[in-house]
């Protein structure tokens, strides 16, 4: 096995499915953009095994931002013994918790889940790295790995699923009568603000557009006392190598740009990834990331929105409480073993939230979806 410095550097035939974030052409505009390398924190570090052909999207980290599987206790635990943990290796798709293949490779090859594990573990061995964490695997990869040596740790996320919806009145018809009026108040009050919302195609964005849209995706940011991880030159070049697979939703009064979201999507599934708004507007967050994505959603015959981690306040919308999966492996026995435990007892608990969250849908008992015990594929 070998590590590439640059994505440019893997075979571009490796390449397959729609999925949008780990295509080449994603890593690329975040590489070029300077949003990942060695001074943001994500020093590339793609392992290629040529023999078998496949590539893992890595990064060699000093530090634990924009991964969403939080691990800055397990970091303490490691300095409190005099022990380092970073660097690490991570298996992911750079700042994007969203469920997916973390394996590239051409599929009609077997993989061997004991081969990868083991190399991926010497390879932390060898370069003294703390360990590797496969980020938001996909259940495919996740039953191929997980008895290699990987502890598995879940979280839940809230996503959507079309189960064949004419409109959006169908789908509320499945609501609560109480449940269903709420939601019809909040996208009312953006008509009764004379708010007008547009979708626009990458053709359709000035370059003054896009300057709105990088003050609103900082303005959030900022609202937590942190600053966005991509630049404005990673949005150009994302903007000029995958047009096809974003959209932006944008909203309007008196014809002035107010608020806006930005959602990649692929063959089956809408993607909802950054948000932000120059105006405090009630229901304009819901109405552009989660409203507007259901409606695009059901005109488009997309079958899955994952709108982004985090956020109980989408269970009332109609957003399912979902597993996602990460598998971790650590090269200190010891620590190893303690974050093994660790997650055992925490999915408990999480097993028990997630039950919560779906007691809380806002659907009639008829229409109750499936409990969905396994990572979103």
């Amino acid at each position: 096995m070998q590590w590439l410095n640059s994505i440019d550097q893997a075979p571009a035939h490796l390449w397959q499915g729609s999925y949008p974030f780990i295509q080449q052409n994603f890593i690329r505009a975040l590489e070029s953009g300077g949003s990942i390398n060695q001074q943001t924190g994500w020093q590339g570090h793609f392992l290629y095994d040529e023999h078998s052909s496949y590539l893992l999207p890595s990064f060699i980290k000093h530090h634990s931002y924009g991964e969403y599987v939080f691990d800055w206790a397990w970091a303490e635990a490691y300095q409190q013994h005099g022990l380092q943990y970073y660097p690490k290796l991570i298996i992911a798709a750079p700042f994007t918790p969203a469920s997916g293949p973390r394996i590239i490779h051409n599929s009609h090859q077997p993989l061997d889940g004991q081969i990868i594990s083991q190399n991926i573990q010497n390879h932390c061995l060898e370069h003294n790295l703390s360990g590797a964490h496969i980020l938001f695997c996909n259940q495919q990869e996740h039953t191929l790995l997980k008895d290699h040596n990987w502890h598995e740790r879940k979280s839940v996320q809230f996503h959507w699923f079309n189960y064949g919806y004419k409109d959006f009145d169908d789908f509320l018809s499945r609501f609560k009568s109480r449940k269903r009026k709420a939601v019809i108040k909040e996208r009312t009050s953006i008509q009764k603000n004379n708010i007008e919302i547009k979708w626009l195609n990458i053709n359709e964005m000035t370059k003054t557009l896009w300057q709105f849209f990088y003050q609103c995706y900082q303005s959030t940011y900022n609202m937590r006392g942190m600053q966005g991880y991509l630049t404005l030159d990673s949005f150009y070049a994302l903007a000029q190598n995958m047009a096809h697979q974003i959209k932006i939703v944008m909203a309007f009064h008196d014809s002035k740009p107010i608020g806006c979201a930005l959602y990649f999507q692929d063959d089956k599934n809408l993607y909802g990834r950054y948000w932000g708004a120059i105006a405090d507007v009630p229901n304009l967050h819901f109405e552009l990331c989660y409203y507007q994505g259901i409606e695009y959603c059901i005109k488009h015959g997309l079958q899955h929105f994952d709108p982004g981690t985090q956020g109980e306040h989408k269970i009332s919308r109609g957003f399912e409480p979902i597993y996602t999966s990460s598998l971790h492996h650590l090269q200190h026995q010891g620590f190893h073993d303690a974050v093994g435990n660790f997650v055992v007892e925490e999915a408990k608990s999480l097993k028990l939230y997630k039950q919560d969250c779906y007691n809380a849908l806002p659907f009639n008992e008829q229409c109750m979806p499936d409990v969905r015990d396994e990572p979103y594929l």
